[in-house]
């Protein structure tokens, strides 16, 4: 494997519901290009293997923690009407009222899991928050609808606006106003 890495190669496996495991090796140039492209959404990837074309979405990747490369992929093949769970990014759009206002959006969630046939992934979701006031927040259930399932709860907070922080601002105590303090006179 390190040889391989050394070489250029990025070792991986191809693998699906009717296919062994095979063990391939791509090379690391042309799948960072394509990677960069492809960062911020599901993609498709068509590999060629010995006149056998295989057409995969990349469910696994192991990256170095220090110096970011790559060091395996896992490519599941996938017929365009499987259907499929993927996370999907959710594209916050508009300036809410809220903030406006003074107040804070916090988003909780940037991603959510749905389930669709391969060929009718969307790139991504997309949630408008300008008409939200401060108090009031986006979930789950608020997603655009189509031909997915979401995964996850309809509860699930996506984006809140908070009042904005009061500042607190410390008293100091007033010093003390000095005693009168009263000596008993001394007898001559």
């Amino acid at each position: 494997m390190h040889t391989l890495r050394a070489s250029g190669m990025i070792p991986a496996v191809i693998y699906g519901p009717e296919l062994e495991s095979i063990s391939v090796s791509i090379p690391k140039g042309d799948f960072t290009q394509l990677y960069k492209k492809s960062f911020a959404e599901v993609s498709f990837w068509d590999i060629e293997l010995n006149g056998d074309q295989f057409h995969t979405i990349l469910k696994d990747k192991q990256i170095h923690p220090v110096t970011r490369e790559m060091l395996h992929l896992d490519f599941m093949v996938v017929s365009a009407e499987a259907i499929i769970e993927v996370e999907v990014p959710i594209i916050i759009t508009g300036e809410p009222i809220g903030v406006k206002e003074g107040g804070m959006m916090e988003i909780v969630q940037r991603n959510v899991k749905i389930s669709c046939k391969a060929n009718e992934i969307p790139d991504e979701l997309t949630l408008d928050v300008s008409n939200l006031k401060i108090g009031e927040s986006l979930h789950i259930r608020d997603l655009p609808k189509g031909n997915w399932e979401v995964k996850e709860h309809s509860d699930v907070t996506l984006v809140a606006i908070h009042a904005p922080r009061a500042e607190v601002v410390e008293e100091k105590p007033a010093a003390p106003a000095p005693e009168e303090q009263t000596t008993p006179e001394t007898e001559k």
